[in-house]
C-alpha cells in the first residue's frame, strides 16, 4: 500500500539584517580601474611632491636671496608661515569641494587639472617675481597645487580600489614626498643656481603626471545626491566629532604623534650635523643628500613587501605598532650617534620604520572614514596630521634643546628621545582603533 509522503513544515531561515551597500561601494563595484592606474597615481604624486619639495628645500631660498639677500630669511619665514596656514585650511576645503563635484568631466578629474594649473602659474611667478608680494603669491600657488594633488590622489585611491587592494598603492603614494625630495635635490646638482631649470623641471613632472592621471582614469560623472551644505556643513569641513568617530580620531592622533617623531629629526638634521657631528659646511648638501638616499632606500625596501603581507593577512594595526617602535629605535640611535657613519645607520632604521608605517597606516584610515561616500574631506583633515607636527616640534624644540645645554651646545639627544617617545605613543594609540583590524 502506498503511504502518503510526510509533510515537513517549512521553517523560516533566520538571517541577519541586510546591509545596503553605500553609493560609493556601488560606484566602485561597477568601476574597473584602467591598466596602469596605480603607476599613474604614484607618478602624479611624486611629481607634485618634487615641485613642492624642490621649492621648499632650494628654489624659494634662491629667489628670496635674489630679491633681497639682506631680508631673505625674513621673507622665507613669513611666506612659509602663510603657506602653512593655507595648507591647514585648503586640505579640508578642496576635499569637500571634490566630494561635492558633479561635473560632467568627473568627480576628481577637474581638480587634477586645477592643481596642474596652480603649479604652472606658481612656478612662472616664482621665476619672474620682482618683489616679495609676488614671491609669496607664487609660494601659495605651488602649495595649493600640492594640496590639491594630495587630496585628489588619495580620494581616487579610495574611490576606485577596495580596501584589500590598497596596501601597495597607499605605500607608494605615501612615499611620494621623500621620492620627490630626492628628485628635486638630484635635479639641482648640474644647474647650480639657475632658477628656470631648477623650478621648471620638477614643475613639468608634476604637470605631466597630474594631466596623464586625469586622462587615464575612469572618472564618470558621480550622479548620487550631493551632501547637504549650509553653515553647519561649512564648519564641519574642519572637524570630525571624535566621540562619534573615535577610530578616526585615534588614527589622526597616532599619525600626528608618529610624524612628530619624524619632524624632530628632519627639522633639525642640518644643524645637528654641523654642530654635533662637526661636518664641514661645504659638504653639508652632499651629506644631507646621502641621508635622504639611505632613508629612502630602506623605506622602498620595506614598504611594498609589508603592504603585500598586510593585504594578505588582512590586518594593519600590528604593523603600525611595529613601525612606530622601529622609528623610535632609529631616533634613539640618532641621539647617541658618535659620527656620521653611525648616524647613517640610524637614518636607515628610521627609513625602515617609515616603510612599514607607510605600507599600512593610510589603508587603515580609509577603512574607518566617517563618510565613505565622500572621502576627500575627511582624508584632507587626516593630512593635517602630516603638517601640524612641524609647528608643534618648532614650538617645543627650543625648550628641549636647552635642557642641560652648555659648552657642548644644544641638547639634540633630548629632542630626538622626545621624538622617539612620541613615535612610541603613536604606535600604542593605534591599539584603541576598534572599527578595523
Amino acid at each position: 500500500m502506498n503511504t502518503p509522503e510526510s509533510t515537513v513544515p517549512a521553517v523560516p531561515l533566520i538571517t541577519g539584517p541586510t546591509v545596503e551597500p553605500t553609493p560609493t561601494e556601488l560606484f566602485r563595484q561597477n568601476l574597473q580601474p584602467r591598466r596602469g592606474f596605480v603607476f599613474f597615481l604614484v607618478l602624479a604624486m611624486v611629481g607634485a611632491a618634487a615641485a613642492q619639495m624642490s621649492a621648499a628645500l632650494l628654489t624659494l631660498t634662491l629667489k628670496a636671496t635674489e630679491i633681497d639677500a639682506a631680508t631673505a630669511t625674513t621673507t622665507i619665514s613669513i611666506s612659509s608661515a602663510i603657506a602653512g596656514v593655507l595648507t591647514l585650511v585648503a586640505l579640508p576645503v578642496f576635499g569637500t569641494l571634490s566630494d561635492r563635484s558633479r561635473s560632467r568631466f568627473g568627480r576628481r578629474r577637474p581638480f587634477l587639472v586645477l592643481g596642474a594649473i596652480a603649479f604652472v602659474v606658481g612656478a612662472t611667478l616664482l621665476v619672474a617675481a620682482p618683489n616679495v608680494p609676488i614671491f609669496v603669491l607664487a609660494h601659495l600657488l605651488i602649495t595649493t597645487g600640492f594640496v590639491i594633488a594630495s587630496v585628489t590622489v588619495i580620494a581616487l585611491l579610495t574611490d576606485q580600489l577596495p580596501a584589500d587592494r590598497r596596501g601597495v598603492a597607499t605605500a607608494l603614494t605615501s612615499m611620494a614626498t621623500p621620492i620627490g625630495a630626492l628628485f628635486g635635490m638630484a635635479v639641482s646638482v648640474p644647474f647650480d643656481a639657475q632658477l628656470v631649470p631648477l623650478v621648471g623641471i620638477p614643475t613639468a613632472l608634476a604637470v605631466v603626471g597630474m594631466l596623464l592621471l586625469a586622462l587615464i582614469i575612469h572618472d564618470p560623472k558621480f550622479d548620487f545626491p550631493k551632501p547637504a551644505f549650509d553653515l553647519q556643513a561649512a564648519l564641519k569641513m574642519f572637524w570630525v566629532n571624535p566621540l562619534k568617530h573615535p577610530s578616526f580620531a585615534w588614527i589622526f592622533t597616532s599619525r600626528m604623534l608618529v610624524f612628530s617623531g619624524v619632524a624632530a629629526l628632519n627639522g633639525y638634521q642640518a644643524i645637528y650635523l654641523l654642530q654635533k657631528l662637526h661636518l664641514d659646511p661645504a659638504g653639508l648638501g652632499g651629506s644631507i643628500l646621502l641621508t635622504v638616499v639611505v632613508n629612502l632606500g630602506a623605506t622602498l625596501l620595506a614598504a611594498p613587501a609589508m603592504a603585500k603581507l598586510s593585504d594578505k593577512l588582512g590586518v594593519r594595526k600590528p604593523f603600525i605598532l611595529v613601525a612606530a617602535l622601529i622609528l623610535a629605535v632609529g631616533l634613539v640611535l640618532a641621539s647617541v650617534a658618535p659620527d656620521f657613519g653611525f648616524y647613517l645607520v640610524a637614518c636607515a632604521v628610521v627609513g625602515l620604520g617609515q616603510g612599514v608605517y607607510f605600507s599600512v597606516e593610510l589603508v587603515l584610515a580609509t577603512q574607518v572614514l566617517p563618510d565613505p561616500d565622500n572621502p576627500a574631506k575627511d582624508l584632507g583633515i587626516l593630512k593635517i596630521a602630516d603638517n601640524l607636527p612641524v609647528t608643534i616640534v618648532a614650538a617645543i624644540a627650543p625648550a628641549l634643546l636647552a635642557i642641560g645645554a652648555g659648552a657642548a651646545g644644544p641638547n639634540f639627544s633630548a629632542l630626538f628621545i622626545a621624538g622617539a617617545l612620541a613615535a612610541t605613543a603613536g604606535g600604542l594609540v593605534i591599539l584603541f582603533v576598534r572599527a578595523a583590524r
